[in-house]
């Protein structure tokens, strides 16, 4: 058999803090998927690996300036300025 082994305890554990708060909604929401924590920390964390591009951003040089620009992965639409000044909105 190979990939993870779950009963004889072999997959690595990962450890990372929480507030309180935090804790309690992460149990609500596994439990009203009845899941464990450690299944719906998994799922989630490999749904949102599976929702990034495989080849990722790269740099590229603009037509227009020739100065250095990224280029997002084919299929994902480039982030517009309008995007980026309400990202900036509340920037200290």
């Amino acid at each position: 058999m190979t990939g993870a082994r779950y009963y004889d305890n072999t997959m690595p554990t990962i450890t990372f803090k929480v507030t309180d708060r935090e804790a309690a909604r992460i149990r609500e929401l596994a439990r009203r998927e009845g899941l464990t924590v450690s299944e719906f920390l998994r799922r989630r964390a490999m749904a949102s690996a599976a929702a990034v591009p495989a080849e990722g951003y790269r740099i590229a040089e603009d037509p227009l300036t020739g100065l250095p620009v990224m280029e997002p992965p084919s299929g994902m639409a480039p982030v517009s300025s309008e995007q980026i000044r309400a990202l900036m909105a509340d920037f200290p």
